[in-house]
């Protein structure tokens, strides 16, 4: 039976600078450690701020249940994300949650390879998935890619826990290859090479790599970005357009969504 949902008041721990607008954020939450698994996320609140006016949704980066701590990686964009980097040590913050479903390593064998392709933030989840692959004995290379080097500042994050190759692409060629990952990835892969894929990022980046992941014949499995108001359904803020019906709602449908699924032509 899934973990039930509910609101947890955590303090800050620690705060990590990757770059002017890139950082992580760790709580206490002992229980969110506990229960989170891989692409789930959070609704977080400042208590006694104005702005935002509602909740924002943040994948749980990584979380480890023996020390009690959950950690979320920000884009500093907003009032939200600028409060956070204002938070000091000890603040307390609230974290509705765990929230959505999570990726499937179901399936999947020991010595198997997957891949896991980030764009920019899009990065997000995948720290405590890389940790499960590799919990499994499934290696799995990871491509990230940004519109700059400062958008892969947050490839120190990834340091150590990738159980295979990193590969780096950026729009302007600072660093890595120059252009998309997603250009990166299908000149990279052929068909049979991995056994899943896995995805986050904006959604026009999906569009072309759904096109990728279909030419290869891998089943996929893309965490998507949507405009969540409540997290749990309420609001119906964050459909997204669904081939087998109208409408997919993200936040309890998804976030990970198989890439078949969506109408990437009416996005």
């Amino acid at each position: 039976m899934p973990p039930v949902r509910s609101d947890h008041r955590v303090p800050l721990v620690r705060r990590r600078i990757f770059s002017p607008a890139l950082f992580s954020i760790t709580f206490a939450a002992p229980s969110l450690a506990r229960s989170v698994a891989p692409g789930q996320f959070v609704m977080l609140d400042l208590p006694g701020r104005v702005r935002p006016f509602l909740r924002r949704a943040y994948s749980v980066a990584d979380a480890d249940p023996a020390g009690g701590e959950i950690e979320l990686l920000v884009r500093a964009v907003g009032p939200g994300t600028a409060g956070l980097g204002e938070l000091s040590e000890g603040s307390r913050a609230d974290l509705l949650g765990p929230l959505g479903n999570g990726f499937s390593l179901e399936g999947l064998r020991e010595n198997t390879c997957v891949a896991v392709v980030a764009g920019g933030i899009g990065a997000a989840p995948f720290p405590l998935l890389l940790k499960a692959l590799s919990r499994e004995g499934i290696a799995a290379d990871f491509y990230l890619g940004g519109r700059n080097a400062e958008d892969l500042s947050l490839a120190a994050r990834f340091e150590g826990i990738v159980p295979g190759k990193t590969v780096l692409a950026t729009d302007d060629g600072s660093r890595g290859e120059r252009g998309f990952i997603t250009d990166t990835f299908g000149r990279s892969a052929s068909p049979g090479i991995y056994a899943r894929l896995y995805a986050c990022g904006p959604m026009p980046m999906f569009a072309a790599l759904a096109a990728v992941a279909s030419r290869l014949g891998v089943p996929s499995e893309f965490s998507t970005e949507a405009a969540m108001g409540c997290g749990f359904g309420a609001c119906l803020g964050c459909v997204i357009p669904g081939r087998e019906k109208p409408f997919i709602i993200s936040c309890t449908e998804g976030p990970v969504l198989p890439p078949e699924k969506i109408a990437w032509e009416k996005i």
